[in-house]
Protein backbone atom coordinates (compact mmCIF):
# COMPACT_ATOMS: atom_id res chain seq x y z
CA UNK A 1 0.00 0.00 0.00
CA UNK A 2 1.66 3.18 -0.60
CA UNK A 3 2.07 5.60 1.99
CA UNK A 4 0.36 8.12 1.57
CA UNK A 5 -3.54 5.61 1.24
CA UNK A 6 -1.99 4.30 4.66
CA UNK A 7 -2.42 7.71 6.10
CA UNK A 8 -5.95 8.69 4.32
CA UNK A 9 -7.28 4.87 5.83
CA UNK A 10 -6.56 5.87 9.24
CA UNK A 11 -8.10 9.20 8.95
CA UNK A 12 -10.89 8.31 7.24
CA UNK A 13 -11.29 5.57 9.95
CA UNK A 14 -10.99 8.14 12.54
CA UNK A 15 -13.33 10.48 11.18
CA UNK A 16 -16.23 7.57 10.77
CA UNK A 17 -15.53 6.98 14.09
CA UNK A 18 -13.93 4.01 14.07
CA UNK A 19 -10.67 4.31 16.19
CA UNK A 20 -10.29 0.84 16.48
CA UNK A 21 -9.99 0.90 12.31
CA UNK A 22 -7.75 3.71 12.78
CA UNK A 23 -5.40 1.86 14.71
CA UNK A 24 -4.77 -0.98 13.00
CA UNK A 25 -2.74 1.32 10.66
CA UNK A 26 -0.67 2.31 13.51
CA UNK A 27 2.22 0.68 14.58
CA UNK A 28 1.85 -0.60 18.55
CA UNK A 29 4.29 1.59 19.67
CA UNK A 30 3.40 4.62 17.21
CA UNK A 31 3.76 8.03 18.78
CA UNK A 32 1.57 11.07 18.55
CA UNK A 33 3.27 14.60 19.21
CA UNK A 34 0.12 16.82 19.72
CA UNK A 35 -0.05 20.60 18.44
CA UNK A 36 1.48 22.93 20.79
CA UNK A 37 -2.27 24.80 22.20
CA UNK A 38 -3.01 21.13 23.09
CA UNK A 39 -4.06 21.27 26.56
CA UNK A 40 -2.38 18.70 28.87
CA UNK A 41 0.13 15.96 27.56
CA UNK A 42 2.16 16.85 24.32
CA UNK A 43 2.63 13.05 23.49
CA UNK A 44 0.69 10.03 22.96
CA UNK A 45 3.05 6.62 22.89
CA UNK A 46 1.31 2.70 21.27
CA UNK A 47 -2.10 2.46 20.79
CA UNK A 48 -3.18 2.91 24.38
CA UNK A 49 -2.14 6.15 24.39
CA UNK A 50 -3.46 7.33 21.25
CA UNK A 51 -7.10 5.48 22.42
CA UNK A 52 -6.29 8.08 25.71
CA UNK A 53 -5.80 11.06 23.11
CA UNK A 54 -8.96 10.35 21.87
CA UNK A 55 -10.98 10.08 24.84
CA UNK A 56 -9.52 12.99 26.16
CA UNK A 57 -10.48 14.88 23.18
CA UNK A 58 -14.28 13.56 23.47
CA UNK A 59 -14.03 14.84 26.98
CA UNK A 60 -12.92 18.28 26.70
CA UNK A 61 -15.07 19.48 24.09
CA UNK A 62 -18.87 19.20 23.56
CA UNK A 63 -18.51 18.95 19.62
CA UNK A 64 -15.07 18.17 18.16
CA UNK A 65 -14.85 17.80 14.21
CA UNK A 66 -11.51 16.89 12.08
CA UNK A 67 -11.72 17.20 8.38
CA UNK A 68 -8.45 16.24 6.47
CA UNK A 69 -9.11 17.80 3.12
CA UNK A 70 -5.73 16.02 1.51
CA UNK A 71 -3.08 13.96 2.16
CA UNK A 72 0.20 13.95 0.44
CA UNK A 73 3.69 12.13 0.63
CA UNK A 74 6.33 14.55 0.85
CA UNK A 75 9.50 12.13 0.73
CA UNK A 76 10.64 12.25 4.00
CA UNK A 77 6.62 12.31 5.31
CA UNK A 78 3.42 12.28 4.68
CA UNK A 79 1.53 14.98 5.13
CA UNK A 80 -2.14 15.26 6.02
CA UNK A 81 -3.62 18.84 5.74
CA UNK A 82 -7.23 19.89 7.47
CA UNK A 83 -9.50 21.72 9.70
CA UNK A 84 -10.10 21.34 13.27
CA UNK A 85 -12.96 22.78 14.64
CA UNK A 86 -14.60 22.31 18.19
CA UNK A 87 -16.80 23.67 20.79
CA UNK A 88 -16.86 23.72 24.51
CA UNK A 89 -20.61 23.96 26.27
CA UNK A 90 -21.73 25.42 22.48
CA UNK A 91 -19.00 28.43 22.22
CA UNK A 92 -16.27 27.76 19.71
CA UNK A 93 -13.04 27.53 21.16
CA UNK A 94 -11.43 25.98 17.62
CA UNK A 95 -11.28 26.20 14.37
CA UNK A 96 -8.31 26.59 12.60
CA UNK A 97 -5.87 24.93 9.82
CA UNK A 98 -3.65 22.09 10.94
CA UNK A 99 -1.01 19.69 9.52
CA UNK A 100 0.17 16.29 10.55
CA UNK A 101 3.41 15.17 9.38
CA UNK A 102 2.79 11.32 9.48
CA UNK A 103 6.08 9.02 9.29
CA UNK A 104 4.99 5.87 7.64
CA UNK A 105 7.29 2.89 8.07
CA UNK A 106 5.74 -0.20 4.82
CA UNK A 107 1.60 -0.19 6.01
CA UNK A 108 1.85 1.19 9.44
CA UNK A 109 2.15 4.87 10.68
CA UNK A 110 4.94 5.11 13.28
CA UNK A 111 4.93 8.93 14.44
CA UNK A 112 2.35 11.95 13.81
CA UNK A 113 3.48 15.83 14.41
CA UNK A 114 0.72 17.84 14.74
CA UNK A 115 1.62 21.63 13.63
CA UNK A 116 -0.26 24.65 13.27
CA UNK A 117 -0.29 26.34 10.12
CA UNK A 118 1.77 29.44 11.08
CA UNK A 119 -0.36 32.43 10.86
CA UNK A 120 -3.52 30.56 11.26
CA UNK A 121 -5.15 31.68 14.76
CA UNK A 122 -8.77 30.43 13.62
CA UNK A 123 -11.86 31.91 15.54
CA UNK A 124 -10.79 30.84 19.15
CA UNK A 125 -9.93 33.56 21.40
CA UNK A 126 -8.66 31.40 23.91
CA UNK A 127 -6.19 28.27 23.60
CA UNK A 128 -7.79 24.77 24.59
CA UNK A 129 -8.66 25.12 28.68
CA UNK A 130 -8.36 28.87 28.88
CA UNK A 131 -10.96 30.66 30.97
CA UNK A 132 -11.60 34.28 30.04
CA UNK A 133 -10.45 37.19 32.01
CA UNK A 134 -13.26 39.40 33.54
CA UNK A 135 -13.12 42.75 32.20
Amino acid sequence: MERAAVVRRAWDAYAAGDLEGALQYFSPDAVWHTASDFPGTTSYRGHDGIRLLALETLTEFSLYRMTVTDVCDMGAFVMAHGVIYAERDGEPVIDRVTIWRCHVDGDTIRQVEAELVPGETGTAPLPWGAAPTPS
